[in-house]
């Protein structure tokens, strides 16, 4: 996998996107956006990294998989959600969905 090396392609890295890490010691795990700084940006999996503790990660080791849901909808289905584990369980539905379709 190739490092998003241009601004613009770093870019379009957004809350509710789907990005896979290029660098570190998770490098090829899928992630969900969950949070965005400056540089960095706040990843779930769901297993490793719940909601509740987010791994914050460089922008440009990552590289955008795809757009799952927009921002607002993300967040409206978070809250909606009653327990920190389900909202585990919902990130990882969504990421299952970007992992089948990579295959």
């Amino acid at each position: 996998m190739k490092q998003a090396s241009c601004p613009q392609q770093q870019r379009i890295i957004k809350v509710g996107a789907a990005v896979k890490a290029t660098h570190g010691h998770d490098r090829g795990r899928l992630y969900l956006v969950i949070g965005r700084d400056t540089d960095q940006v706040h990843l779930s999996d769901g297993v490793y990294r719940p909601v509740t503790k987010p791994k914050a990660k460089n922008i440009k080791h990552l590289v955008h998989v795809s757009d799952l849901i927009e921002a607002s909808q993300l967040i409206a289905d978070l809250n909606a959600q009653s327990c920190e584990r389900e909202k585990d369980i919902y990130i990882r539905r969504l990421l299952k969905q970007v992992a089948e379709n990579e295959k």
